[in-house]
């Protein structure tokens, strides 16, 4: 291997590249700041409190096939029944929203978010209050994490009660599990207990390995407006 061969270089995100339209869909309580964990991104910053259980979304983008997808890392992958594995991919700013801002926490200890799927779309949920100050960083530990088990559990009894009424269509809650990268569903995808095999995120970026060991989530210098 040369040792001396030039590494790719990283295109930095800035502010003004984002689009205006994710800037007015930005929630009150939140902006858009450079990220902590991730200098070449911009990172979605807390401005004012947010409670646990407040939910964001959905995730915006393309619908693709894998094969059609150049980066894997803003994207996830919803299975359809009439089209099987898809990618929700939201490269392009300007076919995003604001979720596509929100970055990997370099742990599940120090996630604040967790994703779940509602009838084919992919939401945020925060997993514990967040102050003003805080950048919202989400992972995908699953069910296997005790409060997102009764988080998605409590999403679940949501979706069971709307669907009692008559006018009300199927609804579907799941969150990824690492044990079931691309594996197929083993009963209906309508089924509301069918959580595992239904959602799965995008393989992380190359630079995410080295981020995990040093990793900062201490807020940038800015002035939060009141």
């Amino acid at each position: 291997m040369n040792q001396n061969a030039a590494e790719p270089v990283v295109a930095t995100e800035t502010l003004a590249e984002v689009p205006e339209h994710v800037l007015r869909g930005l929630p009150e309580e939140v902006r858009l700041f450079p990220s902590a964990v991730d200098k070449t991104r911009i990172g979605v910053w807390a401005t004012k409190p947010i409670l646990k259980g407040k939910k964001f979304g959905p995730f915006v983008g393309d619908k693709k096939k894998r094969s059609q997808v150049k980066n894997n890392v803003y994207m996830w992958e919803v299975y359809y029944p009439n089209l099987g594995w898809m990618c929700i991919d939201a490269t392009d700013p300007e076919k995003g929203n604001w979720l596509r801002y929100v970055n990997w926490a370099c742990s599940g200890e120090e996630q604040n978010l967790f994703p779940l799927e509602i009838n084919r779309a992919i939401y945020y949920k925060t997993l514990k209050p967040i102050a003003p100050g805080e950048e919202l960083l989400v992972w995908y530990n699953g069910e296997d994490n005790p409060e997102i088990a009764a988080a998605i559990e409590e999403e679940r009894a949501s979706a069971r009660s709307k669907r009692s009424s008559p006018k009300s269509r199927k609804a579907t809650v799941s969150a990824w599990h690492p044990d079931v990268l691309r594996q197929l569903p083993r009963t209906s995808p309508d089924s509301v207990g069918m959580s595992r095999p239904q959602l799965q995120p995008s393989s992380r970026d190359p630079s995410s390995k080295s981020r995990c060991f040093a990793c900062s989530l201490t807020a940038p210098e800015v002035t939060w407006s009141q």
